[in-house]
């Protein structure tokens, strides 16, 4: 029998034996580096680079294992333009003229005039990446300018329209100002409340979302119905938070209905996704187990990847919990019924071994390879995981 050492050193010879990864994770842009930063200008956002080369081991690792999560796709494909340059290609040696790199990989985050706002050499796991890009974009405050302008009395249109969002990008108080402004009453038509609007809101439960409601049809003169949608979402969700800080859940039920009343997407899953959110952020595991068996249920049939997002909240957040590792092998078990892949089926294997169910185990590894074999996919990681099956 082997020793849980030994055990947990063959794990950490298995680099993939990890909780699944989203299939899209950071989106990264195709073009060079300069055509990124003017991507970037037209989105107003920070370039993130990864500036890499093909021979590095913790490049390889970054790009398989943290690039490729749920979690990293999602706050990096709405803060940055993304962007993989490999620094041995004429774009990435054209890059490296004017930001020499010493080590690899180096992590930049540019604004789009080209200037570094951060800068950080070595591989990152995937908390501390989303750290470092919330870091950056805080470091690029542009409502300094603003505000100056906004004190001397200036309350143009576009420049009203840019100083709320940036104080709203680095999570400064805004409401004071877009309430100040619209009470002035300004000379601007429909489709520009609208735009202000859009920019503006950050909280469902807030005067700015009803009358962004409002002027929804104005709105979809400019923003796309998925624009909207998000801009929904994002600012029930925002509520929902709130109720968590304030310790007050009737928030979640008024934010369920902020929601419902934009008349946007699937609001029965919404109101499931958003008590999800709250039971997560508050800790209460019972409650959260119980919705997340009803939303896999109901909505994981049709998109595995609910079942990634489940098992990432459960790693993240309830560990510590005694019955960690046997539910999420239920979810697993859920999972590679719908997605086989190799990814899959080894997050699978690991959770059961966790729980010492070997036999499980070997069976599900049986099944793994069988798959692989007829995908012809590498089943190396797997025939060493039956080879130390076969001696428990």
């Amino acid at each position: 029998m082997k020793t849980t050492r030994s055990f947990l050193l063959l794990l950490l010879a298995l680099p993939i034996m990890a909780l699944p990864t989203h299939a899209q994770g950071i989106e990264f842009f195709h073009g060079t580096w300069k055509e990124a930063l003017e991507e970037a200008e037209k989105q107003d956002k920070l370039v993130f680079v990864d500036a890499f080369a093909q021979w590095c081991g913790p490049c390889k690792k970054m790009a398989k294992n943290v690039f490729t999560q749920e979690e990293v796709g999602s706050y990096y494909n709405e803060s940055f333009v993304n962007l993989k340059l490999d620094m041995e290609t004429e774009d990435g040696r054209s890059y490296g003229t004017k930001y020499p790199v010493s080590a690899y990989p180096t992590l930049f985050f540019l604004n789009p005039d080209g200037e570094v706002v951060k800068k950080i050499t070595g591989g990152k796991q995937a908390a501390a990446l989303i750290d470092l890009g919330k870091k950056a974009v805080l470091s690029w405050d542009k409502s300094g300018g603003f505000a100056e302008k906004y004190e001397a009395g200036d309350r143009d249109f576009q420049l009203m329209v840019d100083y709320v969002g940036a104080l709203n990008k680095v999570n400064k108080p805004s409401l004071k100002i877009s309430n100040e402004y619209l009470r002035s009453n300004p000379a601007i038509s429909k489709d520009q409340m609208g735009e202000f609007l859009m920019s503006a809101v950050t909280e469902s439960d807030s005067e700015l979302f009803s009358e962004m409601i409002q002027h929804k049809t104005e709105i979809l003169n400019k923003f796309s119905e998925e624009d909207f949608e998000a801009k929904v979402n994002k600012a029930a969700m925002a509520t929902v938070a709130k109720a968590v800080e304030f310790d007050f859940e009737d928030l979640v039920t008024e934010a369920i209905n902020n929601y419902k009343s934009a008349k946007v997407g699937d609001s029965k899953r919404f109101e499931l996704e958003a008590n999800l959110h709250y039971n997560l952020l508050a800790a209460n595991y019972p409650e959260w187990k119980e919705l997340s068996d009803k939303y896999l249920k109901k909505y994981g049939k049709k998109d595995s990847e609910l079942y990634k997002k489940q098992l990432s909240a459960l790693k993240k957040e309830f560990t510590h919990e005694q019955d960690f590792q046997a539910y999420a092998c239920d979810v697993c078990k859920e999972m590679v019924k719908r997605d086989d892949s190799v990814s899959s089926y080894s997050a699978y294997i690991e959770l059961l071994m966790g729980c010492k169910k070997y036999a499980e185990a070997k069976k599900v590894t049986e099944e793994a390879i069988k798959k692989a074999k007829s995908r012809d996919e590498d089943i190396s990681q797997f025939e060493r995981v039956m080879k130390y099956l076969e001696t428990m």
